[in-house]
Formats: structure tokens, sequence, C-alpha cells
């Protein structure tokens, strides 16, 4: 994005939104800052004309001087009431400022010529070609290049025109060579003067250009940092704070297509949900989801899984994508656990308003999946397709009719057996499955209160003839 911004720097229009008014807000700085140069200037050379001796200058030289330094001091009372609100951008003031400076110096020159020294006051005092130099680089504050090219332009047309101007006028000799001490000018002395005076219009759009590069780049890393930010906000809802860290440092290994992965996936799902919800009114039901899923992600991400996606009322986690972690399976059954603890608390609150517990069933089960952003170019997502997957969210069904809470596969039970307390069902039909698969019951901690403990119901009462959704 930043080599973009640097190829575009000079084209205004084409720049993003919230730099171009980062470079609006840097020009306007600028543009007050010279404003107070400006005024101080102005200030200062009233103080000369004002205090000096009334035979120090002629009373036509006097006038144009005032004349010049009233106006000029008019004019920075204007752009000080003009950018006294510091959200406003007027993109032509720089070009009125720098053509009012520069004009007003050479009016100031006109009253030089009009003086006891005349022609000689212009071309060999230094005091008016410094001051019109110090406003030529003055116009690299406004960091547009256009605007110091501008200025530089300015005092070769005006100083060309005066030139000539004194040089067909005849009022002085003009010598082939240097006149330092004596009547006459030199015109390629007066050449040089104007020459090196509007130079520095062009050091000023050099200034301009390396600090408007400056500035772009500047804009454009802290609205990096800002979009960083805002995608980390947005990714901390899906992922763990460790997983949003690898997703931001390696963005392209989560590109548009999927990668086969081992990963460990979790459904879990309310159950009765529809009869809650009509003992209560929409926004309760809304508010209560809110608070139910608030305190399951957070496990999920304490866990290190991911969330999937929202199912309803239900919730779909992975563990061990998009990047590997630590015995995922574990983790997964450690989350499930931790969901039934958590709940309790919730249950009791519901208690208390006289509404009904909220139980949830849970399948787990681990193996290959194809793992990416899968979808459309218009639209696409995250997530997890295979096998895999639909064995776990047929688990989770299936704690229906067994009257459990913590389903698991022989996959996922030969990586926690001995961590946790299960107890095998045996070996159960499920749609999609030509053969019966073994499937374990979880057992709950002991936190767990009695009525939403795990059923302990033989695995003979399920035979395995018997197909579950």
């Amino acid at each position: 994005m930043l080599e973009q911004l640097k190829k575009r720097f000079s084209s205004r229009g084409g720049l993003p939104d919230g730099i171009r008014n980062i470079l609006q807000a840097q020009e306007m700085a600028g543009e007050r800052l010279v404003n107070y140069v400006r005024a101080a200037f102005v200030v200062s050379s009233f103080s000369t004309v004002l205090f000096v001796a009334e035979d120090a200058q002629t009373p036509l030289a006097n006038t144009i001087y005032r004349v010049m330094l009233s106006t000029w001091l008019i004019y920075a009372l204007i752009v000080w009431w003009l950018l006294r609100k510091r959200e406003h951008y007027y993109r032509w003031l720089k070009y009125l400022s720098i053509t009012v400076d520069v004009s007003l110096l050479y009016v100031g020159m006109i009253g030089g010529l009009n003086n006891h020294s005349g022609v000689y006051e212009v071309f060999r005092s230094p005091v008016t070609w410094v001051a019109l130099a110090a406003f030529n680089v003055l116009a690299g504050l406004r960091y547009s290049v256009i605007a110091g090219l501008y200025s530089a332009g300015l005092v070769m047309l005006y100083g060309s025109a005066l030139l000539a101007y004194v040089r067909f006028a005849g009022t002085v000799p003009w010598a082939t060579q240097s006149v330092y001490i004596g009547p006459g000018l030199n015109a390629e002395e007066c050449i040089y003067t104007m020459v090196f005076t509007a130079i520095n219009g062009v050091f000023a759009a050099v200034i301009a250009s390396n600090s408007r590069k400056l500035i772009l780049r500047s804009a454009a890393e802290s609205l990096a940092r800002e979009r960083l930010e805002q995608d980390r906000d947005r990714l901390a809802k899906y992922f763990s704070k460790d997983v949003v860290d690898l997703v931001l440092n390696d963005p392209g290994s989560i590109g548009l297509g999927g990668r086969r992965m081992h990963a460990t996936v979790l459904f879990a799902d309310i159950r009765n949900f529809t009869q809650l919800s009509t003992m209560m009114q929409p926004e309760e039901v809304v508010d209560l989801l809110n608070r139910y899923f608030s305190m399951m992600v957070d496990i999920v991400f304490a866990n290190g899984g991911t969330l999937d996606k929202f199912l309803g009322d239900g919730l779909m986690a992975l563990f061990g994508v998009p990047y590997p972690i630590e015995k995922p399976e574990e983790r997964a059954v450690r989350t499930a656990l931790e969901m039934l603890d958590a709940l309790q608390g919730l249950n009791h609150e519901l208690e208390a308003r006289g509404m009904l517990r909220l139980d949830i069933g849970v399948g787990i089960n681990c193996g290959a999946v194809v793992a990416g952003n899968i979808g459309s170019s218009q639209r696409h997502e995250y997530t997890v397709i295979g096998d895999t997957v639909n064995l776990a969210a047929r688990l989770e069904a299936l704690n229906k009719e067994t009257r459990t809470q913590v389903l698991v596969t022989s996959a996922v039970h030969e990586t926690i057996q001995g961590v946790f307390r299960t107890r095998s069902l045996g070996r159960l039909r499920i749609r999609g499955k030509p053969e019966p698969i073994e499937v374990f019951a979880v057992m709950p901690s002991e936190a767990v209160p009695e009525p939403t403990r795990i059923s302990l119901l033989p695995p003979s009462t399920l035979p395995p003839s018997t197909s579950y959704p």
C-alpha cells in the first residue's frame, strides 16, 4: 500500500480519504506558520518605517512602504481569521498567499526606486532580495511541489519585468563588468541576483516533495496500524489471541482455497431452547443468547480454540486449525467440561427468575479436514469441511438419545483416556456411517449438580442397529 501511495503522491484526488485529510491538515498547519512569519515580518518592518527620521525616506517611498505594509498586515489578519477553524481546508489559499507576498515585496522595490538611492537601493541592497528568498523557502511549508515552483516562477516574472523597466528607463548607466562602488550597474549581476533568489523556490519544491513523502509514509503507516488493530479486533471475535497474532503476522497462510489438516472439531448445542424461547420476549432471547455465547466463546479461546461459526443456538469450534496446537483433543474436551461448569451460574440465575434451566450437548471428533477460505469471490469464510466435521455434528445430536452431555469418538478417546473420566457406550450406528462406531461419554466434573449429570445408561439399551440423526 505504501508503494502505491508513493507513486500517487502528486495526485491528491487519488489518495484515500484518511491520508488526504492528514495531508490537508498539515498543509493548513504550514499555512498558519507562514502567516505567523508574515505577521512578524510586517510588524518589524513597520517599526523601521515609523521610527526612522523623516528625511531618511522620500515622501513617495515612505507612502508606498506604509501602504504596502498596511495591505500586508490586513492580509495577515484575513488569513488568521480564515485559519482559526482547523477543520477547514482552502486549497487555493497557498497560491493566493504566494501571489500576495511576492507582489507586495516587489511593490516595496518600486518604493525603493522612488527613494533617495533609486535603482541602486533596489539592486545593491540585499534586504528585499533576502526577504523574497525567505518567502520562497516558506513555500515548501505548503507541502506542494507546484506551490514552490509557482513561487519561483513569480519571482522570475516580476524580476524580469522590473529589470526590463530599469534597463530601458535609462536612469543609470550600465557597465559591462561588475560595479561595486560608484555609478552603474551590471546586467549579468542583476540577473544572477534574481535567479539565485528565484531558485530558492525550486529548493522549496524539493523540500515540499520530500516532506510530502514523509507525511504520506507516516500517514500510511498510521492507517495501516489502525487497520491492523481493527483486523485484530474483528479476528479476536473468532480466534484466540495467539491465533490472531499468527494470522496477522502471516496473512498469506490463510488464502482462498483449502489445505488438508488434522483438526479436532467441537459442536455444542442448547437443549430445548425452542421451549425456553416461547417463555421469553424476543429481546430477552437475544440477550440470553449473547450472554451464553460470550461465556462459551471465552472458554473456547482460553483453551486455544477457534470459533468457526454460530449455528442458531449452537456453535462450532476448532482446535488445531488454522495452526497446530499441543494436545488439541484434550483442549476440546476440557472446553466442553468447562462449558458445563460455567453454565451452572447462568442456570442459578434463570431458576431464580422462574425460568427453565439451560442444558447443552457436545460432540467432539478429530481427524483429517480440509481447512481454508471456502466460498465465492464475493463472500467466503474460513472453515473446515470433511467427514470429521459431519461425525462431530452427529455426535452432538446423539446426546439427546443417549441422555448424555459430552460424546467423543474412539479417536478422541485414545488421546484423553487417563486424563478425563469416560464411559464406553458401545458401538452405535450413526446416520451416514456404513458400520457402527464406538462412542464414549465423558463424565462431567464434580461441580455439575445431579440434575445435569450424565446418565449412566447401560450401552445394552442402545442396540447397534439403532440409527441416529
